[in-house]
């Protein structure tokens, strides 16, 4: 029985962060720079020093972190823009989510007596559907009652929330940014933790064909 053995070429493809014995030392100082110029640094690698793995591999990374970066605040202010859009000009577009839950028993009233065959199952079915119409038409009330004076206020009000979330993803991104400094100049070829998987994919598309 003969065992097959990999050539290391292979190994490597296997196992991208370790390096092969005769290759180039991994360029500390480029792949710090790709963090510490912001967008500027991971765009000159991609320019002109793809051929180094590593200092590719970190400029992935830096630039999966600015896409956080961006997306968080955009994402955050189009939320807010369209709750207050909502809350002003179509304030009984709230009453949608409220009649899906309220009905949702008696959808799941109706499978269980088609699964079991239950006879006079319709009445149930009824009363189930009776009781959600009933409160269906209590929320409609109760929103048109809040429309004119409070319902304005849920898009500032979500916008205020939401802006001690985007606070909070940023301070998360400086300190994964330093992180990212530091594994640069130690040689590491681990991913930022929680957004390397952006920079992970970018290096995959952009290293693939070189290697």
């Amino acid at each position: 029985m003969t065992v097959e053995s990999k050539s290391p070429a292979q190994n490597r493809a296997a196992v991208p962060n370790q390096a092969a014995p005769d290759q180039a030392a991994p360029n500390r100082i480029v792949s710090f720079l790709a963090y510490l110029l912001v967008l500027v640094g991971p765009l000159l690698v991609l320019l002109f020093g793809r051929k180094d793995k590593f200092s590719l591999y970190h400029a992935c990374q830096s630039l999966g972190l600015l896409f956080v970066a961006v997306a968080v605040p955009l994402l955050w202010f189009a939320i807010g823009w369209v709750f207050a859009f909502l809350s002003v000009q179509v304030p009984w577009l709230y009453i949608v989510p409220v009649a899906v839950l309220l009905l949702v028993p008696v959808w799941q009233r109706r499978n269980k007596a088609v699964r079991y065959a239950e006879r006079n199952s319709w009445i149930g079915i009824l009363l189930t559907l009776v009781v959600a119409a009933v409160l269906i038409y209590g929320c409609w009330l109760v929103l048109e009652f809040l429309a004119p004076f409070v319902l304005p206020l849920a898009g500032p009000l979500l916008l205020f929330a939401g802006f001690s979330v985007v606070i909070a993803a940023y301070i998360a991104l400086v300190v994964v940014w330093l992180i990212g400094m530091a594994n640069a100049l130690r040689a590491s070829w681990k991913p930022v933790p929680l957004f390397g998987g952006w920079g992970e994919r970018l290096y995959a598309r952009l290293a693939g064909p070189l290697v």
